[in-house]
């Protein structure tokens, strides 16, 4: 019993301090998300088509206001590889200044991004 009691004693005093660690991490993809962040545009040269790219802060992608239904596979600073629920890649490359290009492996094509001037 008196083993019980130093038990309980120790669980009481310590009880607070292990649960400090279990807060929210920051989640690296996103703090990366805003290299991506924004409302931009590609041009499809084949149909002369321009369509409209938007990429939220949580990565989910809408092209034409649709949002594709996939999730983010991969993210650095210079690149997001998203899979879409067919199987197949868009790769978002980026630089300094933002997205520059998307690559649409269902197509096997690269579009340049048109980043709307404000």
């Amino acid at each position: 019993m008196a083993s019980f009691l130093r038990g309980l004693k120790y669980a009481l005093a310590h009880r607070g301090h292990h649960h400090k660690d279990k807060g929210k991490a920051p989640n690296p993809a996103m703090a990366l998300a805003k290299n991506f962040t924004g409302h931009f545009a590609f041009l499809d040269e084949q149909t002369n088509k321009t369509h409209s790219l938007a990429i939220s802060p949580q990565l989910q992608i809408a092209i034409d206001n649709k949002i594709l239904p996939g999730q983010v596979v991969g993210i650095t600073i210079n690149e997001l590889t998203f899979l879409d629920h067919y199987g197949y890649k868009l790769v978002i490359t980026a630089d300094d200044n933002g997205p520059q290009t998307i690559y649409d492996e269902a197509e096997d094509a690269t579009y340049a991004i048109i980043i709307p001037r404000a």
